[in-house]
């Protein structure tokens, strides 16, 4: 079996689990739900408010929903003893970290989806900007994903891990969350899209470390 099938088998196989049960994916949701009405209340009715507001509303909602997901990729794992035997697998264990990388994508992508839309309705965000939030939110989403796995698996068998996975997670996405605002920001604004192009660009690099970096240490963690 090559490596991109191990990942992709990998990702399918947790994704359906996920859908299955639904209870992490509906928790998120209820979550932002509940989040995006506070601060909508919070916040006041002026739509200028509102509008100026959503970028940053959105990227800080998925960024806590992402939080409460991360624990998804390896907490079925350790509550059924089925990590080891991942692990026992020939060959690199990098594809482990990859498939996880998968699945924490799709979560993060159907719920930013999701909340793509809450915001639009509670805060104006002008769907006419829509294709540039998307490529923003995979951006984002890759950013953001690559870092939370290696986090969740490093902290899988650690008692209070829920706890402990935002402390040391945020610190590490927060340029990926700022430059993620400052593209949504550009987008909802009207700027040129050049400028918009910049932090596409700065996104890309931090994705491309991310992974890679994150990839690399992976193995070490799991050993450790």
């Amino acid at each position: 079996m090559t490596l991109l099938t191990r990942v992709f088998w990998l990702a399918l196989r947790d994704l359906t689990l996920e859908l299955r049960g639904r209870t992490g994916l509906l928790a998120a949701v209820f979550f932002l739900f509940t989040m995006l009405l506070i601060l909508g209340l919070a916040l006041g009715p002026s739509q200028d408010d509102l509008r100026k507001a959503a970028p940053g509303v959105l990227w800080v909602a998925l960024a806590f929903a992402g939080s409460l997901l991360a624990g998804r990729a390896f907490g079925l794992e350790v509550e059924d003893n089925t990590l080891d035997d991942l692990l026992l697998v020939p060959g690199s264990r990098e594809w482990v970290y990859y498939g996880k990388l998968l699945f924490q994508l799709l979560l993060l992508l159907i719920v930013g989806g999701v909340l793509l839309f809450l915001t639009a309705g509670l805060f104006y965000l002008p769907l006419s900007a829509l294709p540039g939030i998307l490529v923003t939110l995979v951006l984002g989403s890759i950013g953001y994903a690559s870092v939370s796995t290696f986090y969740a698996g490093m902290l899988a068998r650690l008692r209070g891990r829920e706890a402990l996975l935002p402390l040391v997670l945020f610190p590490v996405v927060v340029p990926v969350v700022l430059a993620s605002v400052r593209a949504t920001a550009s987008l909802v604004e009207g700027l040129p899209l050049g400028e918009v192009f910049s932090w596409w660009q700065l996104l890309l690099v931090f994705d491309v470390i991310y992974v890679t970096v994150c990839g690399l240490l992976f193995p070490y963690v799991l050993e450790g």
